[in-house]
C-alpha cells in the first residue's frame, strides 16, 4: 500500500458508497446478553483463575 499513490482517494464508510448514495444504519454499541462466565467455566473440563486451562500441544 505503500508504493501506491493514494492521496486523491477518498476514504470509504462502505464500499458500496463509491458506486452509490446509501443510508449508514448504525446502531448502539450495547450489551445485549448477560455475562454468561460462570456457567461456560462450569462446562470447562479444567480451569484455572477463571481460564479455561488446555493441554500443551507445542514442546
Amino acid at each position: 500500500m505503500q508504493a501506491v499513490d493514494t492521496s486523491g482517494v477518498q476514504p470509504l464508510a462502505h464500499p458500496v458508497a463509491a458506486i452509490q448514495d446509501i443510508a449508514l444504519r448504525l446502531r448502539e454499541d450495547v450489551a445485549s446478553e448477560p455475562n454468561q462466565r460462570e456457567a461456560n467455566m462450569r462446562n470447562a473440563p479444567a480451569q484455572g483463575e477463571g481460564l479455561f486451562l488446555v493441554p500443551k500441544v507445542i514442546e
